[in-house]
């Protein structure tokens, strides 16, 4: 990170750190996404593509967190529906994690909560259908981390939130002859490994009560 950057962020925080101040106030914070991100995260590319892949990303789920005036503890679970149709393929995956967080937060009517989360357990089922032919990897390995922050406006015991939140996840599927599998020969599909680094980003609104 270059020097302006850190004195660029060192300044940031420091500006919130005055405008809004430490919390005195217990802070039980609910949020549910309302938009994800769409990205690519098929594990299979056509190698003759004769369109535009067509992608769809939805999240649900929620966020709870609960604060004692600073700092706190929270619980996330997030249901991402991931699918890529080719003119030959459809590729869909359900990713759901869940994550064990950690969260920090200032300020009484305008606040600023910030943290980060650990995967705590979750799954991935992902499908490959090519006509008649249907495959379903099988899914090793799943682990992550994840960021997040959360600006809040307070008002007779109670806050609206909107909260922005990045995860990232590494999946590991089962090696084997995947275009095979699906009915094609392995100069129709390609894939670059069996890890895979997945980004999820999801936009969120919630409410919260204060004591």
């Amino acid at each position: 990170m270059s020097v302006l950057r850190f004195l660029t962020l060192i300044l940031l925080f420091t500006t919130l750190l005055g405008a809004c101040g430490r919390s005195e106030l217990i802070r039980i914070r609910m949020l549910t996404p309302v938009s994800e991100g769409k990205k690519d995260h098929s594990i299979l590319t056509e190698t003759t593509e004769s369109s535009t892949p067509i992608y769809t990303n939805t999240s649900s789920g929620g966020r709870l967190y609960f604060l004692f005036k600073s700092i706190g503890l929270g619980y996330t679970t997030i249901t991402t529906k991931m699918e890529k149709a080719d003119k030959n393929l459809t590729e869909k995956t359900t990713l759901v994690t869940n994550f064990a967080n950690v969260a920090f937060g200032i300020g009484e009517n305008y606040s600023f909560m910030w943290g980060a989360g650990v995967l705590s357990g979750g799954k991935r089922e992902t499908s490959l259908q090519d006509g008649s032919n249907t495959f379903y990897p099988k899914n090793n390995y799943l682990g992550g981390h994840s960021i997040f922050f959360v600006l809040g406006h307070h008002g007779f015991g109670f806050e609206t939130l909107l909260g922005y939140r990045t995860n990232f996840i590494k999946a590991e599927f089962a090696e084997s002859d995947l275009p095979d599998t699906v009915g094609k020969t392995s100069e129709d599909f390609t894939y670059e490994s069996n890890k895979i680094s997945l980004t999820t980003s999801q936009v969120q609104l919630g409410i919260g009560f204060t004591f």
